[in-house]
């Protein structure tokens, strides 16, 4: 009799595979990568253990549609349900690589099940495993939309299959994105968009023939990162931002959350899913983390790519700040860095700011009438400073118009947020 030893494992499968191992239960066999170890709807000859290596298992649909339910791995077991309920194999079950299986017969497989407590309680609890899987699987494809889903995979086959690295874990499998489109419901040509934007947001690289991510728990951060900005809570946003930096998540991967869950609450807003307010918490959320992420990237020295520098204020007498925090956060998600001077700034502190920071853009706000000639007086000091030729200059807010953009000799205006990045965009792009 076995030693319930093996009940004490984490994982009940390896557990299982320890137990036929020691107690040289079943035969071990080779399966090349490639061949089959079993059909869908032929009868259940042997029940595998998987010794080593990858398998990938899969069911046909009559229109020749696959759905791929998983890798399995070392621990993992084939056949098992469809044995149990009497009925031919529900799947296929393809190596992925080449594999050492543990086969075990039918009959000696129930003996175990009735003479040893151990064997059933570990079975019961690999197919327990299997069936939390399949129902996390279906709540994903339920809620989750198509890059979720390959995030959630890809994590999955990390935690399966990875190898660590000094950079990041390795999927130690030669996976094509057809298989990986199939674990996630999608076709080949919509994987390979979602993993190169991967890629470009830093999740992911290639080594090889092989995908290499960064830790799922730096995933799982940098998610919610986004999240708090798409939610508009400025309590998350600060509260991630700093188990960012006590993790050791790349500060410029945080920024880029950051930015990227604003650029998604932009793209909301305008197909009419969300409200002004719902931008406006949002750009606050943001405006709340960056200080922390902005702190760790400078200590770091790392260089931050930016397509311009903006800096941006409200003008003297003017204390109003959700407007001007709104255009801020929305160029800063565009990819421009943004050098904010925050309200009732004055005419000697533009200047200042223009001559150290040497922007491509001044931007400057006001709701007040007031403002006005405020903005006119900066852009006569730029003139006076000599640095007028060596920036663009665009004014904003209720109180201006067109007309007095154009009069008070300012590069340009726009009356909204959005409008206003627009023009920051082709003004910095117009050479």
């Amino acid at each position: 009799m076995v030693s319930d030893e093996h009940l004490k494992m984490t994982d009940p499968g390896l557990a299982l595979l320890n137990m036929l191992e020691e107690e040289h239960i079943g035969q071990i066999r080779k399966i090349h990568r490639g061949r089959m170890l079993c059909w869908q709807g032929d009868p259940v000859e042997c029940i595998y253990a998987i010794r080593s290596g990858a398998v990938k298992a899969f069911s046909t649909s009559a229109d020749g549609k696959t759905y791929t339910y998983g890798v399995i791995g070392p621990g993992g077991v084939v056949g098992v349900t469809s044995h149990l309920l009497g009925s031919n194999h529900e799947m296929q079950a393809e190596a992925l690589e080449d594999v050492e299986v543990i086969a075990i017969q039918p009959i000696e497989f129930e003996r175990l099940l009735a003479v040893n407590p151990c064997f059933s309680l570990l079975v019961m609890r690999k197919l327990a495993e299997g069936l939390s899987s399949l129902a996390s699987k279906a709540r994903d494809f339920g809620l989750l939309d198509v890059q979720q889903r390959l995030k959630h995979r890809l994590v999955e086959l990390a935690r399966e299959h990875g190898v660590i690295t000094e950079k990041g874990i390795r999927i130690a499998l030669d996976i094509t994105h057809e298989e990986i489109g199939a674990l996630v419901a999608a076709n080949r040509s919509t994987i390979t968009s979602f993993l190169n934007e991967l890629e470009r947001q830093g999740y992911l690289w290639k080594e090889g023939r092989h995908l290499v991510i960064i830790p799922p728990e730096h995933i799982e951060i940098l998610d919610n990162l986004n999240q708090a900005v798409v939610d508009g809570s400025e309590e998350d946003a600060r509260n991630w931002a700093g188990k960012a930096i006590e993790n050791n998540v790349d500060a410029v991967k945080a920024l880029d959350a950051l930015c990227n869950g604003m650029k998604l609450v932009d793209r909301m807003f305008n197909r009419d899913e969300i409200d002004l307010s719902d931008v406006i918490l949002s750009a606050f959320a943001m405006k709340s983390a960056i200080p922390t992420i902005e702190a760790e990237i400078e200590q770091s020295g790392k260089e931050m790519s930016s397509i311009g520098t903006i800096v941006i204020g409200t003008v003297t007498g003017d204390i109003h700040d959700i407007g001007r925090t709104l255009v801020a956060m929305l160029l800063k998600a565009r990819g421009f860095d943004i050098v904010d001077l925050g309200n009732n700034v004055s005419i000697s502190d533009f200047v200042e700011a223009v001559r150290k920071h040497k922007p491509d853009i001044l931007a400057m706000s006001s709701l007040m009438t007031t403002g006005r000639q405020e903005q006119i007086e900066v852009i006569r000091a730029l003139v006076d400073a000599g640095l007028r030729d060596a920036v663009k200059v665009i004014v904003g807010g209720s109180a201006i118009t067109q007309e007095l953009s154009q009069q008070m000799g300012a590069d340009g205006y726009e009356p909204t947020a959005h409008r206003a990045v627009e023009l920051a965009w082709r003004l910095t792009h117009s050479e």
